[in-house]
């Protein structure tokens, strides 16, 4: 498996290897950042059975993950745009997701239209829950007190594309039928979230090298590249 794509699905989760980059903790924190304002970040081990068209999309996306981040400089003519399709991202967790995924946590499903971003799980919260015996990790323990049983989670962030990097707004958390306050979404990034993985949304979150603008779509994501701008 590609270091750099298990990193990005991993959000934020610090894997060892040459391959890791500071893009990946980022783009982790966007693209599953707000989902972990409700899943946290317990493991679970469990095996995926995948069909083989589901099992190429899977290498498909390691593959492009690599390109995006690597460093080799080429002629201006050559940074080709790279394209990610939501059957990419959707067939890589389902080979992977259980490496990293809380437990508790079931088929997720990643979506994308213009501007925005989704992902969606089915949460175990009583498992959730009890896989932080830990008492000082008050995030877990609140949304326990607050949730119970298994429940549909869906997140929604809008996605803008600056200069200086994407910018990430969490739009809203839906658990089951209820829509999380916004004060505990605030809390839990501010005081459980960028503390331990180490990102901030008041921020963007830079670009990789050679990667100049990211465009959302109906079902797909590009990357538009060129040259590395001089400092």
């Amino acid at each position: 498996m590609q270091e750099s794509a298990r990193a990005i699905f991993a959000n934020a989760r610090t894997i060892p290897g040459p391959t890791t980059k500071p893009f990946a903790r980022t783009l982790a924190a966007g693209a599953l950042a707000a989902l972990l304002v409700v899943l946290c970040a317990a493991l679970e081990s469990r095996s995926a059975t995948v069909d083989p068209a589901t099992q190429a999309a899977s290498k498909s996306l390691e593959a492009k993950l690599q390109i995006l981040d690597s460093k080799d400089a080429q002629p201006s003519a050559s940074y080709a745009a790279v394209i990610i399709t939501e059957y990419e991202a959707n067939s890589y967790l389902k080979v992977h997701s259980s490496e990293f995924l809380p437990k508790g946590v079931r088929t997720p499903v990643l979506s994308v239209q213009p501007e925005h971003a989704m992902a969606s799980a089915d949460v175990d919260f009583d498992a959730l829950s009890s896989s932080y015996p830990d008492p000082n990790e008050m995030g877990p323990k609140i949304l326990a007190a607050m949730f119970h049983g298994t429940q549909h989670v869906t997140v929604t962030v809008k996605v803008q594309s600056e200069s200086a990097g994407v910018r990430l707004q969490i739009e809203s958390i839906v658990v089951g039928s209820m829509t999380v306050p916004r004060w505990l979404v605030d809390l839990m990034i501010q005081q459980f979230l960028q503390p331990r993985y180490h990102f901030d949304l008041s921020k963007p979150l830079p670009y990789p090298d050679h990667v100049t603008m990211i465009v959302l779509g109906s079902g797909q994501t590009t990357f538009l590249r060129g040259p590395k701008k001089s400092n």
